[in-house]
């Protein structure tokens, strides 16, 4: 971990071409440059946010494709993009010298460092609570959600910022990140000052992305009424968006459209035959066209929210947080309040869904009993947050068949530890066998 750090070494201020809202870049930089006064923080956040949500390196490419080829989401159109492809191969055929796990790791913790910076510093740069409350607000959504999605990937992770850092497990790792959150919400209710948040990136807000992420990992920890309560404090009627533009574009968009790396599996959206989701379900098209059905492999596009390359990416989707609701329901065996969070997804359209993305099906009419809702949960989890990173996670806390069962549905249920972190950390666990 240490040598990944180092890597923070000078400062660089950027403006992005669509607003005037500046960042700092977080691979290059000085750090006692950064935390000596409130704006530079400020840019250091739009330049976490810009990190973790463009290129080829960070993180909503890295967890779409590992998740996606893991799962069946997605197909590879070359080969030749060797990460990609030992990512689709499963198994043994993953090592810790693969690229894409490589970023995420890399990327995720030097999130996790900078908004760490962010959150130390705050107090230090100004007086006012409410400055200080908000940097902090900021700072610690990124770290959880570095800490969040790396978890959903490997074992254990290390959380501290320290030589040889201890590696902590999978619940303990969950509850920091909850903890985190929750601190990030008070400072929210406190009240967020507006010389700060005027000149952060706009487009994910973070009230609403904060409780949303709360629902998702209380759930994910199996605090099902925490993850209720939280999920009934997102306004779905407000969008929260990674944003880009032609100098910075949609990394999916952008290389869905090379043709030369991934491209839409099928229509099947990685379920099995007998969770096979509905031929009228509205969410198909959306999410993918089929050209040339009469061929042999028809040729299938992915489209949705990657058609284009300043196509906004959602931060959370408004069917995740109905289909938290059901699933922590019908988990605590209250089947009737989950049944009635389902058919809110199953029944939206296209116009009452602020995306646009409504299945348009009739309402859940299969038997009440705790496996039937919690598999119709899943089949619409599957088609609902297509290309969201989660398939991984689903999978595993479905209990679905997993890498080295019968029918598997994933190729793997955990992923090695890159040798970046290895080389540099004694206490990197062994890798899992699966």
């Amino acid at each position: 971990m240490k040598n990944i750090l180092k890597t923070i070494a000078i400062t660089l201020l950027i403006a992005t071409s669509s607003c005037d809202t500046e960042y700092l870049d977080p691979n290059s930089t000085l750090e006692p440059d950064v935390v000596n006064n409130t704006d530079n923080l400020v840019r250091l956040i739009n330049g976490v946010q810009q990190r973790w949500s463009t290129e080829r390196t960070g993180l909503i490419y890295t967890s779409t494709h590992i998740s996606g080829l893991n799962t069946d989401e997605l197909r590879l159109l070359n080969p030749g993009n060797l990460g990609e492809n030992e990512i689709l191969l499963g198994g043994d055929d993953v090592s810790g010298s693969n690229e894409l796990l490589i970023n995420m790791w890399t990327n995720a913790l030097l999130t996790r460092k900078e908004a760490t910076t962010v959150i130390d510093a705050a107090d230090d740069v100004s007086e006012s609570t409410s400055v200080s409350g908000s940097l902090k607000a900021y700072g610690l959504f990124y770290r959880a959600l570095a800490h969040g999605t790396l978890i959903q990937y490997f074992e254990s992770i290390p959380l501290e910022i320290v030589e040889n850092a201890e590696f902590i497990e999978r619940s303990a790792v969950l509850e920091n990140v909850i903890s985190d959150l929750n601190e990030a919400k008070d400072y929210i209710d406190a009240g967020l000052d507006a010389s700060i948040t005027a000149d952060i990136f706009t487009s994910v807000d973070i009230e609403n992305s904060v409780n949303a992420l709360l629902a998702r990992f209380n759930l994910m920890a199996g605090n099902y009424d925490a993850a209720i309560t939280a999920a009934n404090n997102v306004d779905l009627s407000v969008k929260s968006t990674w944003e880009y533009d032609a100098s910075i574009p949609n990394p999916l968009a952008f290389w869905f459209g090379s043709q030369n790396v991934t491209q839409a599996k099928d229509l099947t959206f990685g379920l099995p035959t007998d969770l096979l989701p509905d031929e009228d379900d509205e969410r198909i098209p959306f999410y993918i066209t089929a050209e040339d059905l009469e061929a042999e492999i028809p040729n299938y596009q992915v489209v949705g929210f990657w058609s284009d390359n300043t196509d906004e990416i959602p931060v959370y989707l408004p069917g995740e947080i109905s289909l938290i609701k059901a699933e922590a329901y019908a988990r605590n065996n209250d089947l009737a309040n989950a049944v009635a969070e389902l058919n809110t997804v199953l029944t939206k359209t296209s116009t009452t869904d602020i995306f646009g993305l409504g299945a348009n099906l009739p309402e859940y009419d299969g038997t009440m009993e705790q496996s039937a809702i919690l598999d119709e949960i899943y089949r619409n989890r599957r088609v609902e947050l297509y290309l969201t990173g989660l398939s991984l996670e689903d999978s595993r806390r479905f209990d679905r068949p997993g890498a080295t069962e019968t029918d598997a549905e994933r190729n793997r249920d955990y992923y090695p530890y890159p040798n970046s972190e290895r080389d540099n950390n004694t206490n990197t666990p062994a890798n899992p066998s699966s």
